[in-house]
């Protein structure tokens, strides 16, 4: 049994095949040295002989249909007969949301693929989890684990497109002053273009990619405020999402940014607005909180969700 697994974010895609349950011959591929997926197809196939395939799963960053997906972050559609017909012989080919493939992978992943930013409570769980990946884009998945025979029920969702929580803004508002107004959506404030526009509202205007703010953390001062201040509004963005999902079985965050701000010693200040005193508060307390630091966790995903069929 051989499958072909991809997961294609807004600024790489991964592919990788799966042999009898064994994940093998991974590669990564940057979006932006190519014309389209079928195009990156075409690179995969020469670099190895697919042979005859059991079928396609691909996890995309967007919204999807049973034959049809759209990046949310870039201009690529995706076509399941079209897919099929760049790869003769693949099999069936399905198309999945990226979260929902993460959704997936949370039963398979091993303690060496996690970092605990909050420890369980030890208190009982109601089977309930919540993705929350933050990269190019962001957005969730609220995953039910049915039962240890069953396959999990993953929600799709596109939380980053939704308005920002007014708990999350009035904070940002309060820090930013008017700037505050330029933010409406929680991707425009959590994605890694929204690190960039929060380092300017806190610099005056000075322009810095995400990864060189994360990597100026403690550092420079202006960096070290940025990373704080998302962390504090992360943890704050958390809280919500507890209320609005119980996943009493943990939120796990996914993503460079998220993996960027929670890699730092800003996970205090996430932690203390997560955490803080306020109604339910007790039930906030519940909840852990682990980031899920392998890349590959997305394939891992697509493989299980292949499984089910």
């Amino acid at each position: 049994m051989t499958i072909l697994v991809a997961d294609v974010g807004g600024t790489n895609s991964r592919l990788a095949l799966v042999v009898d349950g064994v994940l093998q011959s991974v590669m990564r591929f940057p979006n932006n040295e190519f014309e389209s997926f079928y195009d990156i197809i075409r690179h995969y196939r020469s670099r190895h002989d697919l042979g005859e395939l059991n079928g396609a799963y691909l996890a995309i960053a967007g919204p999807v249909t049973p034959t049809r997906a759209q990046l949310t972050n870039l201009n690529w559609q995706f076509d399941t007969d079209k897919i099929a017909a760049a790869m003769p012989g693949c099999g069936p080919v399905h198309l999945v949301n990226d979260l929902v493939a993460l959704g997936h992978s949370l039963a398979g992943l091993q303690v060496d693929q996690l970092s605990v930013v909050k420890p369980s409570a030890g208190a009982q769980t109601n089977n309930q989890a919540l993705v929350l990946g933050l990269g190019t884009g962001v957005n969730i998945c609220l995953v039910k684990n049915a039962g240890p025979d069953q396959a999990p029920v993953a929600i799709e969702a596109e939380q980053g497109h939704a308005s920002l929580p007014q708990s999350v803004w009035s904070v940002l508002r309060d820090e930013v002053g008017d700037a505050a107004a330029q933010i409406n959506t929680t991707e425009e404030l959590f994605a890694g273009r929204g690190l960039s526009r929060l380092y300017g509202f806190v610099s005056g205007g000075k322009d810095r990619q995400g990864a060189e703010i994360v990597a100026g953390y403690g550092r420079d001062e202006l960096s070290t405020r940025t990373i704080d201040l998302s962390a504090q509004l992360l943890g704050l963005f958390a809280r919500e999402m507890v209320f609005q999902y119980l996943p009493l079985g943990g939120i796990y965050f996914a993503g460079s940014v998220a993996r960027g701000i929670l890699g730092t010693n800003a996970r205090a200040s996430f932690l203390e607005a997560f955490d803080a005193a306020g109604p339910f508060s007790d039930l906030v307390g519940q909840v852990p909180v682990e980031v899920i630091t392998d890349d590959a966790a997305a394939l891992v995903g697509v493989a299980r969700y292949a499984s089910n069929f």
